[in-house]
């Protein structure tokens, strides 16, 4: 069996029951760039790791290749599943993957997520609907395949638009939109949205670019479009956390439980826990070292003296 899971848009605390209760059960998982990989310690000890991000402008894997290893991984394993940011549904290349495991015959099924679109504006107190203002949403991808045009679409009438991967199409679109009815348009642009490293910015098209260019503000991000998207009627609550901001570093000996993770997640912490000394779980060393080439953590905690040996032992023998 294959579950095909939406690991929602960055929070732990978002995925469903459902998908908390396959990551506990799977054998593999197979997981991208935007599932956070605290959710791997969902997992029991026996279960094994693929990783498959996608980094803008950077060596990834193929989609071509992660068709080969969902063909395969079911030859080895009993349960697997599919981790994917978001719902898997909504740009997810979820229909290119399912071609590839109906052909095979694998059985399968689908666990919806929260997607980016509505846990980004959740997490900045917007309400993607607003009676008498906006009556619907349309999401779009800002993604083109090689050689194609980004094309403006024209924004409707009383809906919010809701652009993923968006940030190069937004840069392309900007000069048009300036001439346009839509000049005005209000805008967010979130990134990382529902994580501790989330930031956000508001404009119009008029004043978006400077924004962006003063904040350096990169993908993963989303953008959302409309009359409704008002940084005055905005409720930023996740700004208002204890740890928000914060990139946090556990070190420890052991494997976190989901309630020491959340303990900081809830306040708004970026966080990663790092397992050190000869009895830890070696599956989550490639992690680590990926996170840690992310930046640096404002905040470093060790969870014992013994801890602290082997970390400052393991700093020594990188240098």
């Amino acid at each position: 069996m294959i579950s095909f899971v939406g690991a929602g848009p960055g929070d732990i605390e978002l995925l469903t029951v459902k998908g908390q209760r396959l990551l506990e059960t799977a054998d593999a998982v197979i997981y991208d760039r935007l599932a956070n990989p605290l959710l791997l310690f969902h997992c029991k000890k026996t279960c094994d790791f693929f990783y498959v991000g996608k980094t803008p402008y950077q060596p990834s894997m193929k989609q071509a290749e992660i068709n080969q290893l969902l063909s395969e991984t079911p030859k080895n394993y009993q349960r697997v599943v599919r981790l994917k940011g978001g719902d898997p549904e909504i740009f997810g290349r979820l229909t290119e993957e399912l071609e590839v495991v109906t052909a095979l015959g694998y059985p399968f099924e689908i666990v919806p997520g929260i997607t980016a679109a509505s846990g980004s504006a959740a997490y900045n107190g917007l309400s993607l609907t607003k009676r008498g203002i906006a009556r619907g949403v349309t999401f779009l991808t800002g993604y083109v395949q090689e050689n194609q045009v980004n094309q403006v679409m024209e924004l409707p009438k009383e809906q919010t638009l809701c652009l993923y991967m968006g940030i190069e199409a937004l840069k392309s679109w900007i000069p048009q939109l300036k001439n346009s009815p839509a000049k005005d348009c209000k805008l967010a642009v979130i990134e990382w949205g529902t994580l501790g490293r989330q930031r956000s910015v508001f404009g119009t098209v008029e004043t978006i670019e400077k924004e962006l260019a003063d904040k350096q503000i990169q993908n993963p991000a989303m953008i959302l479009m409309g009359d409704a998207i008002d940084e005055a009627s905005a409720y930023p609550w996740f700004e208002e956390l204890d740890y928000v901001k914060e990139r946090i570093l556990i070190v420890s000996t052991e494997v976190p439980t989901m309630a020491e993770l959340v303990e900081y997640t809830s306040q708004g912490a970026d966080l990663w826990w790092q397992q050190v000394g000869p009895t830890r779980d070696t599956r989550f060393d490639e992690i680590t070292q990926r996170i840690k080439k992310d930046g640096n953590f404002s905040t470093l905690l060790f969870k014992s003296e013994q801890a602290e040996m082997f970390y400052r032992e393991e700093m020594e023998t990188d240098k």
